[in-house]
């Protein structure tokens, strides 16, 4: 699969688009997804599976609900699974 880190953060952006009621465009690639932004541990979940599914990767030993997690964090995270496979 030929894909990029900036692929995957459109990806997330897109999903987090669908499960959250605010506006995402403005949501840096930088921001924490709980200590910045609020979000909950049900749509980091969600987040998560989506990527899981999209991308065929396993995303099980990444998905720390306690650890600080952002788009970038996450995508590169992916993208490595990705380019490893």
């Amino acid at each position: 699969m030929n894909v990029t880190v900036e692929d995957i953060k459109e990806k997330i952006r897109s999903t987090l688009n669908e499960l959250m009621e605010e506006d995402v465009s403005k949501i840096t690639d930088d921001q924490l997804f709980v200590e910045e932004l609020g979000v909950n541990s049900i749509v980091i979940v969600q987040v998560f599976l989506t990527c899981q599914e999209t991308y065929g990767v396993d995303l099980t030993e990444e998905m720390k609900l306690a650890e600080p997690m952002s788009i970038q964090m996450l995508a590169e995270k992916i993208h490595n699974k990705v380019i490893n496979q």
